[in-house]
């Protein structure tokens, strides 16, 4: 799938997402929320990545994660990032 095409469907399967995108907030990543990682697998949580986007001087909203199909994913979050106006 295009990152277009995945736009297209995170716009479409959630209204907060589509309002990120109008007001200029662009795709970072999926995280895993704090504590939801699989065991064994080494991954920064959705806060620790938002923090250190911040620190690089982006205003960051986290917002629900949803796969390629446009199935929810729970235990993670989606990050988005746009310059302070």
């Amino acid at each position: 799938m295009s990152r277009e095409s995945y736009m297209t469907l995170l716009r479409t399967a959630d209204p907060r997402i589509a309002e990120l995108l109008d007001q200029g907030f662009e795709f970072v990543t999926n995280a895993f929320r704090p504590g939801q990682a699989p065991r064994g697998v080494p991954a920064q949580d959705c806060d620790r990545m938002a923090a250190r986007l911040r620190r690089e001087g982006w205003e960051v909203e986290l917002a629900s994660a949803y796969d390629e199909r446009g199935k929810a994913l729970p235990q993670m979050a989606s990050l988005w990032r746009r310059r302070f106006t």
